[in-house]
């Protein structure tokens, strides 16, 4: 006989909430000089609200769903598969924001997070080898994303899929105003590697500096 799937964990909406709002303001004390940057100032910005920490993943899902064959028709299969791969990027967050609500519940944090329960809840996820995957993913989609902005059509194409995703559903969530936005924000950019440089070695510094801590005191106790 088979065993019935077990049932997902259901999601404190309220402290996830919290926590990306917690991992945001995170996100800015620690890349400061690039939100201060002429250069790289909005883009920071994008990559805070959008890609690090996003608010409805399935309204995005299902608004990229809605619309799939347009972009696969307009943008040719090697660019619709690079959205794909950003679709998976934030499926992954999500699926970590959720570790991480459970893991600060069991910890007994109901509101409030403060900066060490934080980290502990992180090292408590051990999930080390999926943050690599996910920090390598967003160097990933942010060199596509800013390839693809390069092209001048893609601000039509995004606004006609506005026009026709926007018949679906008027929420800003959904995979098209995020798109739009990060157009905005990585058009005017020339190079992108300094940013994702810096994003990339802070981010692994900080998950670095987490788990040594946490791994030495479990080692000593």
């Amino acid at each position: 006989m088979s065993k019935k799937a077990s049932a997902k964990p259901a999601i404190n909406l309220a402290l996830k909430r919290e926590l990306q709002d917690f991992q945001v303001k995170q996100l800015k004390r620690n890349f400061e000089d690039l939100y201060n940057s002429k250069d790289y100032g909005q883009l920071c910005e994008f990559f805070a609200q959008d890609i690090y920490a996003p608010r409805d993943f399935e309204e995005r899902n299902r608004s990229f769903e809605q619309i799939s064959s347009y972009f696969r028709n307009a943008l040719g299969e090697r660019f619709f598969q690079g959205l794909i791969r950003l679709l998976d990027l934030y499926e992954m967050s999500d699926s970590m924001d959720n570790q991480m609500v459970l893991a600060l519940e069991k910890m007994g944090v109901k509101k409030g997070i403060s900066q060490a329960q934080y980290d502990e809840a992180y090292y408590r996820c051990d999930n080390y080898d999926q943050r690599i995957e996910q920090l390598d993913l967003i160097v990933e989609c942010f060199h596509f994303t800013h390839s693809l902005c390069q092209y001048r059509f893609i601000g039509m194409i995004l606004k006609t899929a506005r026009m026709t995703s926007h018949l679906f559903s008027s929420s800003k969530d959904s995979i098209v105003d995020m798109l739009d936005r990060g157009y905005n924000a990585l058009r005017p950019v020339k190079a992108i590697e300094p940013f994702t440089n810096t994003i990339y070695d802070r981010e692994l510094k900080r998950l670095n500096r987490i788990y040594d801590f946490y791994g030495q005191r479990v080692a000593s106790s």
